[in-house]
């Protein structure tokens, strides 16, 4: 499995300005590739290199053949994301002066506690800060790549390692979480994680970006660009801090086995009025979904995806449908009393626990009756 860690880099001026050059040129060198790859249609990395490569050299000499490689590469992955259809027409990616570079083993080196990288002008060595936990990554996993990313004046290298797969636990309970806006996570075993504060928060960050854009002020604009990305990284914060905890709480239980509910295309049936649209479309549920299916793939935990048609107005002991009001579920077939989201998640448990128990191998060949037929007794 590949894990990323971030190293932050202790650069001098000269070499501070030296990779700022080379963020220019490279982010140049993607450019003039995307032209071509969407002249020719074109994100296959090889074909793209025929097409390409000598022509983006002659443009960029500086940038050298390495460099040029990586953003061939660069550019397809970028294309790559959009999953483009035949029919559909292909749009025109620009690369910002700002945006990072791609490095592969060829262009950059770590060793002890120094790190090498390209640039136009010479290598550059420096070294770097890294936590406790990043480290304990480096001692086990093998180096890949990396991704130079420039925030402000501070350079930090995101450094991919291969690290040995955990074996999945074959005995084990299950797991079931519901996932939502007012309660973030809710799980089988009751636990119950609020998301009523990053709500409100995320309301506040919504209104106060209204209030600025509308003002339309300098003054404005610089308030606009110093708060930018402050919710998105609240969000990602907090979807970390619950979904460790869901990781811890699985551990402590013996599970082998999460549940998750499939929530594809939720957003494309998404109906109410222009405010709860506002909210629902800005509800973070795939990234929480990522970060328990890495952080449980650690643990050796599998993750299942079910589908959730109706798991909070299905009762989870008598399987009778019932009424929902709000959090609370109630059976009008058993007269059971439930809080909904953590009847929603006993039920996706139980989904999961079927999908999982008709698991079967397909087409195994009969051993013993192929030995049986050519042994000597017949």
């Amino acid at each position: 499995m590949k894990r990323t860690i971030s190293l932050k880099l202790i650069l001098s001026e000269e070499s501070s300005e030296a990779l700022l050059q080379t963020e220019k040129l490279f982010a140049e060198g993607c450019n003039v590739a995307a032209a071509y790859a969407q002249e020719n249609r074109c994100w296959n990395r090889v074909a793209l290199h025929n097409i390409c490569y000598s022509k983006v050299r002659e443009e960029i000499p500086q940038l050298g053949s390495q460099m040029v490689c990586n953003a061939l590469r660069k550019v397809c992955s970028s294309y790559k994301v959009l999953k483009i259809r035949r029919n559909q027409e292909v749009p025109k990616i620009t690369f910002k002066e700002t945006s990072s570079i791609h490095y592969c083993a060829r262009t950059f080196t770590l060793k002890g506690e120094t790190l090498s990288l390209f640039s136009i002008h010479k290598r550059i060595k420096c070294s770097f800060q890294i936590g406790a936990h990043q480290k304990k990554y480096l001692e086990e996993g093998k180096i890949k790549e990396g991704e130079l990313v420039r925030r402000g004046k501070r350079w930090f290298f995101h450094l991919v390692l291969d690290i040995p797969e955990m074996p999945l636990k074959k005995e084990g309970t299950f797991l079931g979480i519901d996932l939502g806006e007012n309660n973030i996570a809710v799980t089988s075993n009751g636990t119950i994680y609020g998301g009523g504060k990053l709500r409100a928060e995320r309301d506040r960050f919504l209104d106060r970006r209204r209030k600025l854009q509308s003002n339309g002020s300098k003054a404005a604009k610089r308030c606009l660009k110093r708060i930018s990305g402050k919710e998105s990284r609240r969000v990602k914060e907090t979807n970390h801090r619950v979904s460790k905890a869901l990781i811890e709480e699985a551990i402590s239980c013996q599970t082998n086995v999460i549940a998750l509910e499939d929530l594809k295309n939720i957003r494309k049936r998404i109906k109410g009025n222009k405010r709860m649209r506002t909210r629902l479309h800005r509800w973070p549920w795939r990234e929480l979904q990522q970060f328990v299916e890495y952080k449980a793939e650690g643990q050796g935990i599998e993750v299942v995806y079910v589908r959730p048609e109706y798991s909070s107005l299905t009762c989870s002991q008598c399987r009778s449908l019932g009424i929902r009001k709000k959090h609370l579920f109630k059976c009008l077939s058993c007269g059971s009393y439930q809080h909904s989201d953590r009847n929603a998640a006993v039920n996706h448990c139980k989904l999961a626990e079927s999908v999982v128990s008709a698991r079967a191998p397909v087409n195994v060949p009969m051993v013993a009756a192929n030995e049986l037929a050519t042994s000597s007794f017949l």
